[in-house]
């Protein structure tokens, strides 16, 4: 794996995750760097009626998986949640897209797989998913707490969601080193 480069679309800033409809949809906002500048972005997904459970992240997040079940929110443990984004190509222009059968102009896009953990009240872990126009699959991960510091627990959470997800440690080594996260807001 090689790390990815300071202006990358796979490089993002989180600054805002809303969910609406009784946990049913969600948007997402985040800032990318492109030529210097910051492009606010906002993506709106949907969460999907079947449950893809990463079996990685159930052993990273509980210890183990019970009965081949994802894990259930109580008060105490995470929930994973999955959710389908709306338009990923609008924001991730180098996803994948089908070839159309018959030759038609139009393709379809390929999936873009958000799944959520939620560690505490305050703070989200979500890794994503997506093929880019490559062929190759993608695997991105990202963190998200109220106010701005990075907790020593939350650091080694996501360290571990990380290298689950085999991305490599310097991607977000700088998260660490100035201590401080995007001022995000969960709602």
């Amino acid at each position: 794996m090689s790390t990815t480069a300071e202006n990358s679309q796979v490089r993002m800033l989180m600054h805002e995750v809303n969910y609406f409809n009784q946990y049913r949809l969600m948007s997402m906002k985040f800032y990318v760097r492109k030529n210097g500048k910051c492009q606010l972005h906002t993506v709106w997904a949907k969460k999907i009626i079947r449950t893809f459970c990463s079996l990685s992240l159930v052993t990273f997040l509980e210890g183990n998986m019970s009965q081949g079940e994802c894990p259930k929110r109580n008060r105490t443990n995470p929930i994973t949640g999955t959710w389908m984004l709306h338009d990923a190509i609008r924001h991730f222009p180098k996803i994948y897209t089908f070839p159309t059968p018959e030759g038609g102009l139009y393709r379809v896009p390929s999936t873009f797989f958000i799944e959520i953990h939620f560690v505490s009240n305050i703070t989200i872990l979500f890794e994503a998913q997506y093929l880019t126009d490559g062929n190759y699959a993608i695997n991105l991960s990202g963190a998200l707490a109220t106010g701005t510091s990075v907790t020593e627990e939350m650091w080694k959470k996501y360290v571990e969601l990380t290298q689950e997800l085999e991305i490599p440690t310097k991607n977000i080594e700088n998260v660490y080193k100035t201590g401080m996260l995007f001022t995000g807001k969960l709602t």
